[in-house]
């Protein structure tokens, strides 16, 4: 056995086929499955017996006795031994070593790439705000998601689409648009300093604002006493006001207030009935309109640029729901001919959702013509699916639109045979900040350049208070230029690798300050192991590569903290795999810290040397060992959509 020629892959692959030829010798059924035992000391992969016992007419330890019994050690395995109903393997530290760590090397920041047996092209979409207002922490969970899934997907092999849909089109767009026309008085975002989303986003505050002030005034006249009138009547009968009168129950006028406001917009009000307008001049193609529209669309994109190259996030393509809104309805028009979808008696085509495995009907053209999102999405999906051919179509999108996306794969499926099960929500939950933590622009949603911020702002902080350290250690004072530099980079590192700690369907609550401790599970704590191996090549004056790893130098790495160093190395591909195959990133955040908390425990060993070491095959080999732990978190951080720094 050529040691030097084995992939991690194949260790376990290996010790899977020494147990199966036993149990194909001895006629019991074949299925190998492997676990990791709760405790290194038992071994490094265990065989369950269970499955086997009905066969074999043994209880499950007495069959791991009887396999431990026959199955003898090689060049990789050092010893089988049975524990309970286990067969435990254990690897030759040695051998260990020396594929673990020369894959780490040879692979250097690809480290954990490849492996896969069958790879596809998947497109992901992300992102997808609205041209109405700037992105916000919702934005950027979406966004560095929905990147760093792709991000893995590219990584383990699969070819990668990244694109994003900007609604762009609208009544909430032309809301902006109506504020700015009253209000704007001809300034714009290189007049007054402002950020192009931000300065749109502030006329839609201002929209709402005069809105809410005209319906206010409207509360108190008659014809607001006699539409609260109706409303109670229509709403819980006579006995809601009598409710009232009497003081029972809860208080109808206030929720009246709240209820109403939609349909006042609709029908009594001037800013709602002039923002329908402008929609419908848009949807006519008035050009005065349309050259608003398209001046304060591009300011928003300007900005919207600017925020995604901070957050380090790309797209391949860019799709604007002005273009994708018509699409669809000449196919729900051919779905009809075909009798996969059906029209009402009022004209309204409708999709039977019973042929999906759920209740009711699904309005894919209403009774005037007109389209849904429903519609769209459909019309946008098999577009995508016709001009790239790709196998996977994967949505970044809040866990609140999920039945949306049941609705929309059903559909597309019973359309496309080929399309079923070719379609993923990458759904995620709600993302918050502990109360008072940051104050958002609008004083409702925290904004992303903000945020973004002050995480530099905090990092920075945290920068100059150990920078006091070093300099009492006879190191040079930061610059505020290399200050600014390294607080960016540790800021956006401690905010991705937080939001992307998380298993994405979970709703989390966002810490900036725990985000950003050097000592805890963060991205700053990886950041600084990373930092801390180029610190130790420095030290040591070595360029090393795969050349200088031999069998001869993995003999020398055989300690407990060596091996533990090694185990979380070998983990890591399975990892990403394991993350490509759920979309969930939570693992490889895990994993990175793994490596790099059990390099820390090495490193901080007085027994384990580094560099200076009396034993200079002892120096190289951990050496070599610390160059494979920052490939791997470079791996691990980059596919997070992390970028790594030499220097904290």
């Amino acid at each position: 056995m050529d040691l030097s020629q084995l992939t991690i892959a194949d260790v376990k692959g290996h010790a899977e086929e020494r147990i199966a030829s036993l149990l194909r010798s001895l006629e019991y059924p074949e299925n190998v499955g492997m676990v990791i035992p709760p405790n290194p000391a038992m071994g490094d992969l265990g065989f369950p017996c269970f499955p086997l016992a009905r066969v074999a007419r043994k209880a499950p330890p007495m069959i791991a006795a009887d396999l431990a019994e026959q199955l003898e050690p090689d060049e990789l395995i050092g010893s089988f031994s049975a524990e309970g109903p286990y067969v435990n393997i254990r690897f030759r530290p040695e051998a260990l070593s020396q594929i673990v760590v020369g894959e780490a090397l040879k692979k250097g920041e690809l480290f954990g790439s490849g492996g896969l047996k069958d790879p596809k092209h998947w497109m992901l979409e992300y992102s997808a705000p609205n041209t109405n207002k700037p992105q916000h922490l919702g934005h950027v969970r979406n966004n560095v998601l929905g990147y760093a899934v792709s991000r893995i997907l590219q990584h383990v092999g699969h070819k990668v689409t990244r694109v994003n849909l900007i609604n762009d089109r609208g009544i909430h767009i032309c809301k902006s648009m109506l504020a700015y026309q009253r209000l704007g008085e001809g300034t714009t975002p290189e007049s007054t300093g402002t950020k192009g989303d931000h300065f749109v986003g502030d006329y839609y505050v201002r929209f709402e604002k005069e809105f809410i002030q005209e319906y206010t005034a409207w509360l108190d006249t008659p014809a607001a006493e006699e539409a609260f009138t109706k409303w109670c009547e229509g709403r819980n009968g006579k006995g809601a006001l009598k409710a009232q009168k009497e003081g029972k129950g809860p208080e109808p006028k206030s929720v009246f207030k709240s209820d109403y406001k939609a349909t006042y917009f609709n029908e009594a009000s001037d800013w709602g009935a002039a923002a329908k307008k402008m929609l419908l001049s848009w949807e006519d193609g008035d050009e005065e309109v349309v050259s608003l529209w398209k001046t304060m669309n591009q300011w928003v994109f300007d900005g919207f640029d600017i925020t995604y190259k901070r957050l380090g996030v790309e797209f391949d393509k860019v799709y604007y729901e002005s273009n994708t809104y018509l699409l669809g309805k000449s196919m729900v028009q051919k779905g009809l001919e075909d009798g996969v979808f059906e029209q009402l008696d009022d004209g309204a085509i409708v999709f039977d959702l019973t042929k999906i495995g759920k209740k009711g009907t699904k309005v894919l053209l209403r009774s005037d013509g007109t389209s849904v999102y429903m519609t769209q999405d459909l019309g946008t999906a098999l577009q995508r699916f016709d001009e790239y051919g790709m196998d996977r179509l994967a949505y970044t999108v809040a866990d609140e639109q999920a039945y949306h996306f049941e609705v929309l794969f059903g559909v597309l499926g019973t359309l496309r045979e080929e399309l079923k099960g070719a379609c993923m929500h990458l759904s995620y939950g709600m993302v918050h900040l502990p109360e008072g933590k940051m104050k958002s622009r609008e004083g409702k949603v925290v904004d992303a350049d903000d945020l973004m911020t002050e995480m530099t702002a905090l990092a920075a902080g945290e920068i100059r208070a150990r920078e006091k350290e070093a300099i009492a250690r006879g190191e040079e004072a930061l610059t505020d230029e290399e200050v600014q530099i390294r607080g960016e980079a540790i800021g956006m590192a401690a905010l991705k690798y937080y939001l992307l700690s998380f298993t994405p369907t979970a709703t989390m609550t966002f810490d900036p300050k725990k985000s950003i401790d050097f000592l805890g599970q963060t991205g700053p704590y990886c950041l600084y192991a990373f930092a801390r191996v180029q610190s130790l090549i420095r030290k040591s004056g070595q360029e090393l590569s795969a050349e200088d790893w031999n069998t001869d130098i993995a003999q020398c790495l055989t300690s407990p903290l060596e091996q533990a160093v090694i185990r979380a190395l070998q983990a890591v591909p399975g990892t990403f795999l394991w993350a490509a195959e759920t979309g969930d990133t939570s693992k490889i955040a895990d994993q990175t810290y793994k490596v790099a908390k059990a390099f820390s425990a090495l490193y901080n060993d007085k027994a384990h040397q580094i560099v200076g070491n009396p034993d200079p095959k002892v120096g190289k080999a951990r050496l070599c060992l610390a160059q494979g732990v920052a490939n791997a978190i470079k791996a691990g951080l980059s596919c997070l959509g992390i970028s790594t720094i030499d220097r904290m």
